[in-house]
């Protein structure tokens, strides 16, 4: 059986699309992927953010 929460899908968004998204800095973000809260990855150099992970978490009700 495949895990999928170890995958990003796609849309993914970039830091700066993902932070004004959920109203906060960009630095929230990279804090946020550091303790595994979202799901990220790097392509080309740039940090890509699973919307679906992003979305849970901001529903969740959790406070960055």
């Amino acid at each position: 059986m495949i895990d999928n929460r170890k995958y990003i899908e796609v849309p993914v968004l970039t830091v700066s699309e993902a932070a004004q998204f959920i109203g906060v800095g960009k630095k929230v973000i990279y804090q946020l992927i550091e303790f595994d809260e979202i799901r990220a990855m790097r392509e080309h150099g740039k940090v890509m953010i699973d919307r679906s992970s992003l979305e849970a978490f901001h529903n969740s009700g959790k406070r960055p």
